[in-house]
Parts: C-alpha cells; structure tokens; sequence
C-alpha cells in the first residue's frame, strides 16, 4: 500500500467478508427451515432470520463500498487522509449498530420493525444501556 491511511480500507474489507459470511449462515438457516428442518427455531425465528439476512446485505454492500472508497481516495488526491481517526470512529459506530440491530432482532425488541415504537420494556432497556 502507498499510504498508511489505506490500512484502515482492510478492517472495513474484513468486517465485509464477515458480515457476508454471517449472512450465507442466515441464508442457510432460512433454507434449512423451508424444506422442514427447522432444529433452530426455538433461537432464532424464520421472521428474525429473515430481518436479520436481509440487514446484513445492507451492511455488508456499505462496508465494502466504505472500505473501497478509504483505499481508493488517498491513492486520488496522492495524499493521507487528514482526519483517519474519522474513518475508525465511522467503523466502529458500525459495528456498533449493527451488533445493537441483530441483538435487538434476537431479542424481540423491535420485532423487526423499521421504526422504534415507544414500548415500556423498550425504554427500560435503552435507559439500563445508557
């Protein structure tokens, strides 16, 4: 790599790959418990599976076009990134969310909602995060 900021691009193409994996793993979950043999329903749900796979997709696709833009824009401009603490921050508030995002979805917290309604065990939970 030409520069160093560059390596911050392999975390974001690691954290793709894992991601991606995660989401093969959802995927055969949700084919195993088409064709009957759903052994893991007890834990996870087909409708948790499923909000969860298609999640991943979209996270995943965004890791990987972020990890891509952070390799390619030094190598542009033939200069560092000025702020690579930036990056990291944006990295790590990823996973972050989405670590949050696939608990919540376990957990039954948002019943795989879009938006977050205001539950009473909801508001306890966020407030004993907090």
């Amino acid at each position: 790599m030409k520069y160093q900021s560059q390596k911050i691009a392999y975390w974001f193409f690691a954290a793709a790959m894992v991601l991606f994996s995660l989401q093969i793993v959802y995927g055969f979950i949700m084919g195993f418990a088409h064709v009957g043999l759903d052994v893991l329903h007890d834990w996870i749900p087909f409708n948790t599976a499923r909000a969860v796979h298609t999640n991943l997709l979209v996270v995943w696709l965004l890791c990987g076009f972020m990890g891509s833009a952070y390799y390619i824009i030094p190598e542009e401009v033939d200069r560092e990134l000025e702020w690579p603490w930036l990056a990291w921050l944006q990295y790590f508030s990823l996973l972050a969310v989405g670590v949050a995002a696939i608990g919540c979805y376990h957990f039954n917290i948002w019943e795989g909602r879009k938006f977050w309604k205001s539950h009473a065990h909801s508001i306890i939970w966020w407030l004993s995060m907090c």
